[in-house]
């Protein structure tokens, strides 16, 4: 969700000042421009922004690149740290072992959810604002179930192709 005082800065297509917001702070923006963030902006207030991000767009880039390194970094560890679990389940394969655990998890994660929904939907007894926070629950229960499947058995091609391009370009990166 975008932060009400950094939706005037995108809508008047100050994204490289709304990503130092976001990066260094609204506080940050507020010192260097002397315009207060927190309330509507004046015409005087966008004029003083994009003065500001056209006279220091070199340094908001710098600022816009940093970020994205640091993103780029922790993904990278993200995807590191998947594709050696992911190698050792393969290495079972390869030995001619299967990993029962995932099979496992899933066949008891749906009975217990079928009873759950069986059970809250069907009992006249539970009001719908609880019904409501069930349900809520559950769909978080199920994208973390999404993530397991996904971590277990891959995801889907668009992914793949993800996959490949951040591998390309960490060994251009490397060189």
């Amino acid at each position: 969700m975008i932060p009400i005082w950094l939706a005037p800065l995108l809508q008047q297509g100050m994204s490289l000042l709304g990503n130092a917001a976001l990066t260094k702070g609204k506080e940050w923006v507020e010192e260097k421009t002397g315009v207060n963030l927190s309330q509507p902006l004046s015409a005087e207030d966008t004029l003083k922004l994009r003065q500001f991000e056209m006279e220091h767009q070199e340094e908001l880039l710098k600022l816009q690149l940093e970020e994205n390194k640091l993103d780029a970094e922790l993904f990278k560890a993200e995807v590191a740290d998947r594709s050696s679990a992911r190698s050792r389940d393969v290495e079972l394969i390869k030995a001619g072992q299967h990993n029962y655990r995932a099979d496992l998890m899933f066949v008891l994660a749906l009975i217990v959810v079928s009873g759950l929904v069986w059970i809250v939907w069907k009992d006249p007894s539970i009001n719908e604002y609880v019904k409501g926070i069930f349900t809520l629950v559950l769909g978080r229960f199920l994208g973390y179930l999404d993530n397991i499947y996904n971590f277990e058995f891959g995801s889907t091609r668009s992914s793949k192709q993800k996959d490949a391009t951040i591998e390309r370009l960490s060994k251009e990166g490397d060189k």
